[in-house]
């Protein structure tokens, strides 16, 4: 256990812990071209928290704004707040870009330029005698024609306005100001969580109190009201279920001894588990370790056999209790190791990782009851009589023979029930369903995405081609067809770097357009001589014109000067493989846009729904294998105690699991992947009861051990059910879909177990 420990800290120092779920398909579905844009959207949203400040008046709104800066900017959680923005920076930008402007042509020029071009110079007349007239006075003498005003506006949406260096949106009556925040640190460590969590809701109450409303989201702030909630039932349900597990435990046992033994086999088993995994695997998945650490109603039912074979006999040693139990044991560690070889072969790495940390954990246990507790118990005696198994011994006695009494009336209820809840059990792997957020932020979100134009979606595209010329005609084709879905209001918006950057053929087009249409025959001159510019200023805007024919302006100079957000849609060109990502707002019709992934060089990503078929992909092939499971170990139970008898202790666990999922249909609970996860540990449990209430009859006290197999029986449920039981009333759809499942499946099997051979005994 000392070496276990030590080689484990070395494996705890380093990140060992896999959370993302792209882990748990095979290599040949993990999609590696999308994996690093996943990756890099994960960065993005891991950070970013959004807050609107929202007022009567835009100069409120700013003032509340303001306030809001101090309590953020000493939470100590963020970096640099992002409230006024330089005026200087976006001069910069224009400067740098404006040498470009015959090159550079938003969509709505192009179009105008093939289709009507004197329409560019009507159109600018009207916003120089317009409202916003002397704005653009300023930028004529330079750009004639307001090329580059025209580009430079279609970068960034008209719903924005700027007032003192703020983004301030209009919503009706109402005026919001945009305050961008970042974390300092990706690591969302539970602190940090807290105190977000608690500093959003102070904030809301601040700017609530001088009559203003705040709006805040972010994968931070789902992640902090998450953690919180599992917190507090951790706090709850964990400890009171830790106590009342020591209670019963030691109540019975009267000595601490059964207990730390228990302790004992349990941690030896996980620990293993933990570091053999390490060392094959060099990553544990999160969802293994969820799995793995449900073993411990496994490995307490090993270890509660052993104590009540020898409680209320004085005469009882360790040794001696050893040879009775371990065929029992022998029996549920064999076909436990059958079920997790048929996990082991699947082609899921996810499940190969459970089916292995799994059966080294059992295996481990096993050995640690075995080969441990028989040393560790010398000279121990359990000669009291538990208060509990007067109880236990009359349950085992009086039950069954009332079931027998009442047999067709509880046949034919068991079947309706059982019937009805089977017809009525839904499956959903729908990944949404499993989050719970709390409404107001929900709300919050929603209206925060409403408001904001350039808000992203779940779902995007990745964009590639071996060389930058075909990446970009890949992208450029793609965002025609969003173009055509959003006129069909399908899709509210999109950004795309192709959208903002043509490349050199492009440019050199939208050159030649101009070139071909209003520089010439004399339609620059005659649109200037109108506004009023001399022949001085005529000819030096006819020979820039002709100097800027050979130029060209770069992808990587316009990632230099453009904004953040933009610069994100680029991946790179790593390993010859040009690569973007075209962001989404407002997805209406996902299936529309996932038909559009049949492009050359297009592929969708819509996380919530490929991870929702994952779920779905996973509780399929685990479900078949569950069968196959029971298929294998029937088998085995036919061979050692023939067809009657292995058809009966079979029965067990296949009405328990049965009446499981009956249940979840009765109560429209969710079916998902994790119900099926408890599936398989409701049947490991069952099948120990089943199997030891059948050694119990096979013995000449067979009464005596019958009543000692109950007594454990029982212990075992209760610790089963003190320990994950109660998770079954969790508000986290997750864990309370687990152990509901397992709760009831249990149950059943504490109630099904005691019949094992009863109508046997009753007639001997």
């Amino acid at each position: 256990m000392l070496l276990i420990g030590g080689l484990g800290m070395q494996h705890y120092q380093r990140n060992w812990l896999e959370t993302g779920f792209l882990a748990l398909l095979p290599a040949t579905e993990q999609r590696p071209e999308v994996g690093k844009a996943i990756q890099q959207q994960t960065q993005t949203i891991n950070r970013k928290v959004v807050w609107l400040v929202g007022a009567e008046s835009a100069q409120q709104a700013i003032d509340l704004a303001k306030q809001l800066q101090q309590p953020l900017h000493e939470s100590g959680l963020f970096a640099p707040l992002q409230l006024q923005i330089p005026v200087q920076d976006y001069q910069q930008r224009y400067q740098q870009l404006f040498d470009y402007r015959y090159q550079l042509l938003d969509e709505r020029t192009r179009q105008l330029l093939q289709h009507n071009p004197q329409q560019i110079s009507q159109d600018n007349l009207q916003q120089l005698y317009g409202p916003m007239g002397q704005l653009q006075a300023a930028n004529l003498e330079q750009d004639p024609l307001l090329l580059f005003a025209r580009y430079f506006q279609a970068q960034n949406p008209s719903q924005l306005n700027f007032e003192q260096g703020v983004v301030v949106l209009q919503d009706g009556e109402r005026h919001w100001a945009l305050l961008l925040s970042e974390l300092q640190d990706s690591d969302l460590k539970l602190d940090k969580l807290a105190v977000l969590r608690d500093l959003s809701e102070a904030a809301k109450q601040l700017i609530k109190n001088q009559g203003g409303e705040l709006l805040v989201s972010g994968l931070p702030l789902f992640t902090a009201h998450g953690a919180h909630t599992a917190q507090q039932e951790i706090s709850t349900i964990g400890v009171g279920s830790s106590i009342g597990v020591v209670l019963l435990l030691f109540l019975t046992f009267r000595s601490p001894r059964p207990l730390l033994l228990c302790g004992l086999a349990v941690a030896s088993g996980l620990l293993a588990a933990w570091l053999l995994s390490l060392v094959l695997f060099g990553k544990i998945h999160m969802l293994t370790l969820v799995f793995g650490s449900s073993l411990i109603g496994v490995v307490v039912d090993y270890a509660l056999h052993f104590f009540c074979d020898g409680i209320g006999l004085p005469h009882w040693t360790p040794r001696e209790g050893l040879r009775y139990v371990l065929p029992g044991l022998a029996f549920g560690l064999l076909t436990s190791l059958l079920g997790y070889a048929g996990l082991g072969f699947s082609p899921f790495p996810g499940l190969q990782h459970i089916a292995v940390f799994s059966a080294i954990g059992l295996v481990v246990a096993w050995l640690t009851v075995v080969l441990l507790f028989p040393f560790l118990l010398q000279g121990f005696q359990l000669s009291h009589q538990a208060g509990i198994f007067n109880l236990t011994r009359y349950w085992q006695q009086y039950w069954p023979n009332w079931l027998f009494k009442h047999r067709p009336v509880a046949v034919c209820t068991l079947a309706v029930l059982v019937g009805g809840g089977l017809w009525q059990l839904d499956a959903k792997d729908d990944v949404r369903l499993l989050q719970t957020p709390p409404l107001a932020l929900v709300a919050s979100d929603a209206k925060i995405k409403q408001l904001l134009p350039f808000g992203r979606d779940n779902q995007f595209f990745v964009v590639t081609g071996n060389s930058e010329a075909q990446w970009y005609e890949n992208e450029h084709r793609l965002t025609t067809e969003l173009a055509r879905l959003q006129l069909q209001n399908q899709l509210k918006s999109h950004t795309a770097i192709s959208d903002f950057w043509p490349d050199t053929a492009r440019q050199q087009e939208n050159y030649h357009l101009l070139k071909n249409t209003v520089y010439a025959a004399g339609h620059l001159r005659q649109y200037m001589a109108e506004l009023g510019f001399s022949e001085t200023a005529i000819a030096q805007e006819l020979a820039q014109f002709e100097m800027a024919e050979t130029q060209s302006l770069s992808l990587n100079d316009w990632l230099n000067t453009t904004d953040e957000s933009k610069r994100l849609l680029w991946l790179g060109d790593d390993q010859q493989a040009f690569q973007s990502i075209v962001t989404l707002n407002g997805v209406h019709d996902v299936q529309a846009l996932a038909q559009l992934a049949i492009m050359p060089g297009v592929s969708w990503v819509d996380s919530a729904g490929q991870m929702s078929e994952l779920f779905q992909r996973y509780r399929l092939r685990v479900s078949i294998l569950l069968l196959g499971i029971c298929g294998l170990i029937l088998a085995l139970l036919v061979v050692k105690l023939g067809w009657r008898q292995g058809m009966q202790v079979m029965t067990v666990p296949i009405l328990a699991m049965l009446s499981a999922l009956a249940v979840l249909g009765w109560l429209q609970e969710l079916f998902t992947l994790f119900n099926v996860f408890a599936l398989l540990l409701v049947l490991e449990v069952s099948l120990d009861y089943a199997v030891f209430f059948h050694m119990a009859n096979g013995q000449a006290d067979a009464m005596d051990k019958r009543n000692s197999t109950s007594l454990a029986v029982t212990l075992s449920a209760l610790t089963t059910l003190l320990a994950y039981g109660l998770l079954a009333t969790s508000s986290t759809a997750i864990v309370h879909a687990f152990g509901i499942t397992l709760a009831v499946g249990v149950f059943s099997a504490f109630l099904l177990a005691p019949l094992i051979g009863f109508s046997d005994l009753a007639e001997k």
